[in-house]
């Protein structure tokens, strides 16, 4: 009986050495806090959630916020409507939710909460990289604000708006549809954008590391919104059209590649993963041209969203 209780108590203090991050040598293991700071806070958070899974019921985040933050990880989520998840119920009572369309179940509300981090989040429908570094979006200051030198994690999904990769994919679909006032999609323009795009991911990338020299920052490409070969009903678009638009979604999955290799940055290969859950896919991630009431044209559903997020809680180790 001595022993056990001799052994048992040698196990809760090695599991209160564990929550404080200093280095376990009695239990046969080490997990040393990082004197480099705020890289390995997203690893212990994850680690310290394993710990006390057994003892303490994660509670539901109210919208915008993390429902465990043992570990203290301060978390910014930055970009457009793939990021916010409009029409992804419930709306977010963060500031300007309702106005970013910012979903509480985005991927970075579920990843917040299944890490346990405190989680800003000013992603916004609608957002270019211009809003991220300079420009207010309505009401909505910057992004690149809510970044500061406690920042310890940053995901980034932007770029679509500043080559109209939606908006491009709506007009056509909206004009083969007998639709009106569809506007008209300038091929050139977007071409032109492409060839700029990556630069300007790679600005809000250099901007984060500005602000925040230890964050560790993860891109989160775009989904893939068409199937590698033909079209189907709900996504109405020409042969000529499917082929430019899938173009389009390359080239722009490239930057990032390219941004990631140019500023060290995380890739989170979200367009490369979502082949095979397209719009017209059998388990689609994403919504067609004309998709039940409440929900957002070619952007991504709850299961896209929980995709995203697990694959950034994958590269997060």
């Amino acid at each position: 009986m001595a022993t056990d209780t001799r052994r048992r108590n040698a196990l809760m203090a090695c599991a209160a050495l564990v929550v404080g991050a200093l280095t376990l040598t009695a239990c046969g293991g080490s997990a040393t806090a990082d004197g480099a700071g705020r890289q390995s806070k997203v690893q212990q958070s994850k680690a310290q959630l394993a710990l006390t899974a057994d003892s303490v019921t994660t509670k539901t985040a109210q919208a915008g916020t993390a429902s465990n933050t043992a570990a203290g990880v301060d978390y910014v989520a930055m970009g457009s409507s793939f990021a916010a998840g409009p029409s992804i119920p419930p709306l977010q009572s963060s500031s300007g939710a309702a106005a970013c369309s910012r979903s509480a179940n985005n991927y970075a509300s579920i990843v917040a909460r299944d890490i346990g981090a405190n989680l800003t989040d000013v992603t916004c429908s609608g957002a270019t990289t211009a809003n991220i570094l300079t420009t207010n979006q309505g009401s909505q200051p910057p992004q690149i604000n809510a970044v500061n030198s406690g920042t310890d994690l940053v995901t980034i999904t932007i770029g679509g708006n500043d080559v109209n990769y939606l908006g491009s994919m709506v007009t056509y679909s909206c004009q083969n549809s007998g639709g009106t006032n569809c506007g008209t999609v300038d091929q050139g323009a977007i071409n032109t954008a492409l060839g700029t795009v990556g630069q300007k991911i790679e600005n809000v990338v250099n901007a984060v590391k500005a602000r925040a020299p230890q964050a560790r920052i993860l891109l989160v490409s775009y989904s893939t919104l068409l199937p590698d070969t033909g079209g189907c009903t709900g996504v109405p678009l020409t042969a000529d059209q499917r082929i430019f638009e899938r173009t389009v979604a390359t080239r722009l999955a490239q930057a990032y590649i390219d941004t990631a290799n140019r500023t060290g940055a995380t890739l989170v290969r979200f367009a490369t993963a979502s082949h095979g859950h397209d719009a017209c896919a059998a388990d689609p991630w994403v919504e067609k041209y004309k998709p039940a009431s409440g929900r957002t044209t070619y952007h991504p559903n709850e299961a896209g969203m929980k995709a995203a997020a697990s694959l950034v809680k994958s590269a997060l180790g």
